[in-house]
């Protein structure tokens, strides 16, 4: 008695994991449809969703899996071999891996994430497997055509009528309070884990199946009958968590399935899916899926599942159904479509001082209270309208007065007597009632616009309002009164009867003016705010979400809700003050549409606002296609992030499969990648990012694209990641990512790029060279033209004006070594001849400047001298000789060692009374060298008084870095000698360039 008594607190619990609501309707639930031509395999006989948010699912057609957007062919390895060639059964574990069992086959294997697939039983030795369920105890139990199994490591054992089992069983479980049951072909069996044997608890008409609730209970189900198996009769027995085999996506049932909630969906009442609300299968423990069920069956009208093979509910909450045909899949809508009996839709709504919401249906002059979680209640009292007084009193709007409801007081509103043709006071068709404190208005068919003022209904001449008006709407002060004109005009009639016009934005035709803690206009092409003495129009990325709005609502926590034409828009109330601090900035804001349960479009034509908050936080809408409902302090969330999983690497050239160490053709610059995400419950809202490190900064918007693009990619280690969010921006925990290498190609590689620059600044250096060739030829050419004048120039000078000036200086020098040392002639003649060899000196430079100098200057220099002084010593013998090649010595080197040279073969032949002179210059690679020699009488080594010859010829030694030796030997001779570097007394060569580069 007291484990019944548990069961019932337990039943009557509420589930603290949400999943279909458990009083919608069937046909108000969202219901989508995959068909074969939509890719869905036919004759879906088991089902199963993995931990990666896969969907599976196996028949005669193969193994398929299912993101919510393709369904995609699974081949499993070792396929080819017939028995494995058809999986009849699958499951799904928590740790990622799927079992299946073949239908041929039969055995019992695991297919792990990476794709490996593990034999846990080999095909043959276990038939075809229809239901698994895995103990504490890491046992495997296992049912089949052939009977039961207990599954251990390297075991399996079957059970029969030893252990009171019969050989046809269908189906087994294990509760909450881990007793194992067993569905026979005619009845249930309870496993005794002590004696090892089944005990037959129940005895069954047909073929059943095995389900829990999520109050624990086990129940048998057949298309007859549902019904709970007995509860534990030891009153210390304690419930644990549920059983794997009844987590989400474990694996699909054939007859029926309890959701999170506690509904009961049955696949067949007797021929329709129809499902039994939880409160009614809380409070019973037989369910009759007949056609003499109870009323509280709701069939699905006009569905076509008369052939539902399996049902399962995913992590998600989302019902699927196995049709002969595809599939379908049945969710929760987040707002809720109330029905009530009229035949139009609602033209008012309020919600009065005790937050309860009020609608009218004026075609019926029918008011409804709406409640939450429950039927509409229709008011006894008929009235076209409701409405609220300044205070929130409710004023329901009738055709001969207003009724107004006030903390349990009734007060009646007359209105003016307006007499029909029959003289009697006739009724008011009333279009709109408000009232704005100080003012009562009614605008009504036969009335026009008139408004009651202390007691007394006065016309509309009597108050300053404008001429047209579209809509109206209570300020928030008494006596203020906002007025839409419709020529993007708002004007206000504030407690003085002072009537002040504010111009707005471009709108369109006024749809909905509001006045809560911000006075709002909208029309049916946007929406403005009245902000610091003005309306400053609002902006959104997506422009159609603020158009038409006729409803808006402020909720407790700041949020603002717009009932509109796209639908229902939430902006969060930080988001709000954002965009009226900064009107241009795009508004945030989240939409519920289609997919969200918004059916048809928020109601314009009664020019009624369209959406009222209760005091229970439910949000009420008029919409086109009737009343919706939401409830904005418990909004059904997808808590399921979506995992991302990355499918392929594409080139222009080849695909290949995500694995590590991938490496690319060298070469490859076109890349793209495709990913998916398994979302079930909105896969069409799915939204990715990706991001390749090595090209992106950060990460890239996709939308709902499962591709991405590169191209131009580089040489170099790259990571792709990728990225997915749900419905409600709920991103993956961890990214998909793939390493992979695009391999640099000769061409681009850095020693080929370093080879190019390398000849391109080779190429230039070529160019330059050439170009300073041509350019050289060109002033070479011209300079020799000049030398060649300068040349006849100075060879002019030469053998003429100086040979013949140095003739005269010759014998005038004679003729004065003639005279006495003190004799005054001499003298005089010895500042002429010094004058002379100056004007001679100076000629001589002037010729060298207008030539240059030729490889045997020095020789010429010093054959010209000798020749000179030979005519006046006729017997001294003089003789020149060089060895090693003649080499151009430096210009100014010439100068000087002429000058040495001439002054030594001067020496010898007016000093020395030589016999003979001899003279050697030595081009030696290393050295230069010049010899005078003579055998004559010597000299002594310090020069005679008024004598610099020797000083003179020293300076010019030191001053080109030259050694200057001078021996001498009396009665001998003498002789002076020059040694000079080759670096200092050649002319340097220009070689080519290879040789002058080599030679560095």
């Amino acid at each position: 008695m007291l484990s019944r008594i548990v069961l019932l607190l337990l039943a009557l619990l509420p589930c603290l994991a949400r999943a279909l609501t458990p009083h919608t309707p069937l046909h108000d639930y969202n219901r989508a449809s995959w068909l074969t031509k939509d890719g869905a395999p036919p004759e879906i006989v088991s089902m199963a969703q993995t931990k990666d948010g896969w969907l599976w699912m196996t028949g005669p057609y193969g193994l398929h899996r299912f993101d919510g957007v393709r369904f995609e062919k699974v081949r499993l390895p070792l396929a080819e071999n017939t028995a494995r060639s058809r999986v009849g059964f699958i499951r799904a574990h928590p740790d990622g891996d799927l079992w299946l069992s073949y239908f041929y086959g039969g055995g019992l294997s695991v297919l792990h994430p990476n794709g490996k697939l593990e034999d846990i039983v080999s095909i043959g030795k276990l038939p075809t497997v229809s239901q698994l369920a895995f103990d504490d105890n890491g046992d495997i139990w296992a049912v089949s055509h052939g009977g039961a199994f207990r599954i251990q490591p390297g075991k399996v054992q079957r059970l029969g009528a030893e252990q009171g089992l019969p050989g046809d069983v269908h189906d087994v479980r294990i509760d909450r309070y881990g007793r194992i049951w067993v569905a026979g072909a005619q009845a249930v069996y309870l496993y005794d884990r002590a004696s090892g044997k089944f005990e037959a608890v129940r005895e069954l008409p047909m073929r059943t199946s095995l389900i829990e609730s999520p109050d624990g209970r086990i129940w048998s189900a057949n298309f007859q009958k549902i019904e709970a198996l007995p509860a534990p009769t030891d009153p210390a027995a304690r419930m644990a968590a549920p059983n794997l085999s009844s987590a989400p996506g474990f694996g699909s049932d054939w007859v029926a399935r309890f959701d999170r909630d506690g509904n009961l969906w049955q696949l067949k009442c007797p021929n329709d899916m129809c499902v039994t609300p939880a409160p009614v299968v809380a409070s019973t423990s037989v369910i009759i899926p007949a056609p003499q069920a109870p009323a509280q069956l709701k069939p699905a009208p006009g569905t076509t599942n008369y052939a539902g093979n399996a049902i399962l509910e995913d992590r998600e909450h989302n019902i699927w159904v196995a049709t002969l045909d595809g599939l379908d899949r049945y969710r929760d809508n987040r707002l809720q479509r109330i029905r009530i009996s009229s035949s139009r839709t609602a033209s008012s709504m309020v919600t009065d001082d005790t937050g309860q919401t009020w609608v009218s249906d004026p075609f019926n002059a029918a008011v409804w209270r709406m409640k939450g979680g429950a039927e509409p209640e229709r008011d006894p009292t008929p009235a076209f309208l409701v409405s609220t007084d300044f205070g929130g009193a409710l004023l329901l709007v009738g055709a001969y007065d207003i009724e107004r409801r006030h903390q349990g007081k009734v007060e009646k509103i007359a209105y003016p007597a307006i007499p029909g043709p029959d003289g009697k006071p006739q009724a008011i068709e009333p279009w709109g009632v408000t009232d704005d404190g100080k003012r009562l208005w009614l605008m009504g068919k036969q009335t026009g616009l008139i408004a009651r003022v202390n007691g007394q209904w006065l016309p509309r001449a009597k108050f300053n309002i404008p001429k047209r008006i579209v809509l109206g709407v209570a300020g928030n002060k008494p006596g203020q009164m906002w007025m839409a004109t419709g020529d993007n005009t708002v004007e206000l009639l504030d407690e003085n009867d002072k009537l002040t016009a504010y111009p707005s934005p471009i709108i369109g035709t006024p749809t909905g003016l509001f006045s809560e803690e911000d006075t709002v206009v909208a029309g049916d092409q946007g929406l403005a705010v009245f902000i610091e003495g003005s309306f400053q129009l609002l902006t959104a990325t997506d422009p159609e979400v603020l158009q038409e709005i006729s409803g808006f609502v402020v909720t407790p926590d700041g949020d603002r809700w717009l009932n509109g034409g796209k639908g229902l828009v939430h902006v969060r109330h930080a988001d709000w003050k954002a965009a009226l601090t900064n009107p241009e900035l795009p508004l945030r804001f989240e939409l519920f549409g289609l997919r969200d349960g918004y059916v048809g479009k928020a109601m314009l034509f009664s020019r009624h606002p369209s959406a009222r908050l209760d005091k229970d936080g439910n949000l009420w809408l008029s919409s086109t296609a009737g009343i919706l409902r939401l409830d904005t302090r418990a909004i059904p969330r997808n808590a399921v992030a979506p995992i991302a999983k990355l499918e392929g690497l594409h080139t222009g050239a080849a695909s290949y499969k995500i694995q590590p160490g991938l490496a690319l053709p060298p070469g490859s610059t076109n890349v793209n990648f495709t990913y998916t995400a398994a979302s079930l419950r909105q896969p069409e809202a799915v939204r990715f990012q990706y991001r390749l490190d090595g090209a992106d900064s950060d990460w890239q918007d996709a939308g709902s694209r499962r591709a991405a693009y590169y191209t131009n990619m580089s040489p170099g280690a790259y990571r792709f990641r990728v990225r997915a969010a749900n419905e409600d921006g709920l991103w993956s925990e961890q990214p998909a990512a793939v390493d992979f290498e695009i391999p640099a190609t000769f061409t681009q590689t850095p020693w080929f790029k370093a080879i190019c620059v390398l000849a391109a600044a080779l190429l230039l250096y070529l160019l330059y060279w050439y170009r300073l060739r041509i350019v050289t030829a060109r002033l070479e050419e011209r300079m020799e033209v000049r030398l060649a004048e300068r040349e006849r120039i100075a060879r002019t000078l030469h053998d003429t004006f100086l040979q013949s000036v140095q003739g005269v200086v010759l014998r005038l020098d004679a003729a004065v070594d003639t005279l006495p040392d003190d004799s005054a002639a001499r003298k005089s003649l010895s500042a002429v001849l010094n004058s002379a060899r100056d004007s001679i000196s100076e000629g001589r430079a002037q010729v060298h400047e207008l030539r240059s100098a030729d490889v045997d200057e020095v020789e010429s220099r010093l054959r010209d001298v000798a020749a000179l002084l030979s005519a006046s010593y006729p017997g001294v013998q003089f003789a020149l000789a060089a060895s090693g090649a003649r080499t151009a010595l430096q210009p100014h080197i010439v100068d000087e060692v002429s000058e040495i040279g001439c002054e030594a073969v001067r020496n010898a032949y007016q000093h020395a009374q030589a016999a003979q002179i001899e003279i050697q210059l030595n081009y030696a690679p290393q050295q230069f060298t010049l010899v005078v020699r003579d055998n004559g009488k010597g000299m002594s080594p310090a020069p005679a008084q008024g004598h610099w010859g020797l000083v003179g010829m020293r300076e010019r030694a030191a001053r080109i870095g030259a050694a200057l030796e001078v021996n001498s030997t009396p009665g001998q001779g003498s002789s002076v000698t020059l040694m000079l570097s080759a670096a200092r007394a050649y002319a340097g060569k220009k070689q080519p360039w290879w040789r002058r580069w080599f030679s560095k």
